[in-house]
């Protein structure tokens, strides 16, 4: 008889059995942990959060007090927050760790810059210069410095060593355009203006420069059109758009003037420049009644503001106010507008 083999399987449930476990260090080293801090502060300057980043550079240096990057970071982040001293303070201690840092020599020129300490941003500036002559930014802060003290020629060679330096530095072709405006040389300066929007296309204050030197060329049209750029790219840009109505008002269009001036004093109501302008077209409008209203207005806000004296005395004048205009023109001639007293002669004397 054959023999039949039956093969039992056995399932056996082996369960989950406890096991050793090896542990890994997780952990991170202070100098790990700070430079995580460090990279969060830089990522917190792209978006702006200045405060935030100061945070976090200053807990990324209290777990390494010789980080230098995380010293000039928070510099730069309480530079841009406008706390000046402190930005100091912080380029001060970068450069006590490495003294050739170019960027933070100039980011405590710019400091020095922004809180009317010229002479000390003189001195930061020549040993940034001294240190490497080719800084670019060094001979940009030069020419800002030069153009403040009217030495204008003299800071257009600082522009052009900068621009030498960088051919596409947009700030510097606009101020090197400044220069030669108050040089009286608007041609010149048109060129560097239409240089410095071509590489940055956004800086809305160059349209406005550029408006001025084609409205101080006859071109009005050509200065609506910048002027018009600039506020489409800053709509709160008051100045641009007083500079439009002026424009405007050269070309005739005193109604689309006096909406501009009014614009413009929406955003600034203590405008003095606007509410004489106001004035001025209204004298050119015959409505003098308005002229003499706007100029009281622009006189009140400001007691020194000589050309609102004498466009008061002109609506005075022509609305048969004698003795009101020769008070008015009286006043311009103190501050300083010598029309004030060509005006009042042989009316008044």
């Amino acid at each position: 008889m054959k023999k039949i083999f039956i093969l039992t399987f056995i399932c056996i449930n082996l369960g989950m059995y406890a096991q050793d476990t090896v542990k890994v260090k997780t952990s991170l080293t202070p100098e790990q942990e700070s430079q995580n801090l460090y990279n969060q502060g830089l990522e917190l300057i792209t978006k702006k959060e200045y405060n935030l980043a100061i945070e976090n550079f200053s807990k990324a240096i209290s777990l390494n007090p010789n980080f230098e990057k995380a010293y000039y970071n928070r510099g730069f982040a309480k530079f841009d927050s406008k706390n000046y001293s402190g930005a100091i303070e912080d380029y001060n201690k970068t450069l006590s760790l490495n003294p050739k840092n170019l960027d933070a020599l100039y980011g405590k020129a710019q400091s020095f810059y922004s809180t009317g300490k010229k002479d000390s941003c003189r001195i930061v500036v020549a040993k940034l210069l001294a240190e490497n002559s080719k800084f670019e930014k060094g001979f940009y802060l030069s020419g800002q410095l030069k153009f403040e003290e009217q030495s204008y020629k003299e800071a257009i060679e600082d522009y052009d060593k900068a621009i030498l330096l960088k051919s596409d530095y947009a700030y510097a072709y606009n101020d090197r355009a400044s220069a030669k405006k108050m040089l009286g040389d608007d041609a010149g300066a048109i060129v560097d203006y239409e240089k410095a929007i071509a590489i940055d296309s956004k800086m809305f204050f160059a349209y406005n420069n550029l408006g001025s030197c084609k409205r101080n060329k006859g071109d009005n049209a050509g200065a609506i059109a910048a002027y018009t750029k600039a506020i489409e790219l800053k709509s709160d840009y008051y100045v641009a758009l007083n500079n439009r109505g002026t424009a405007k008002m050269n070309n005739g269009d005193l109604a689309g003037a006096i909406s501009d001036f009014d614009e413009a004093l929406k955003y600034n109501k203590e405008y003095t420049m606007a509410m004489n302008n106001i004035a001025t077209a209204y004298i050119k409008k015959k409505d003098f009644v308005s002229a003499i209203e706007w100029a009281t207005k622009a006189i009140k806000n400001d007691s020194k503001c000589g050309v609102a004296y004498l466009n008061r005395g002109i609506a005075k004048q022509m609305n048969n106010d004698e003795s009101g205009a020769c008070a008015d023109w009286k006043m311009a001639a103190d501050n300083g507008v010598t029309e004030g007293k060509s005006f009042s002669s042989g009316l008044c004397d």
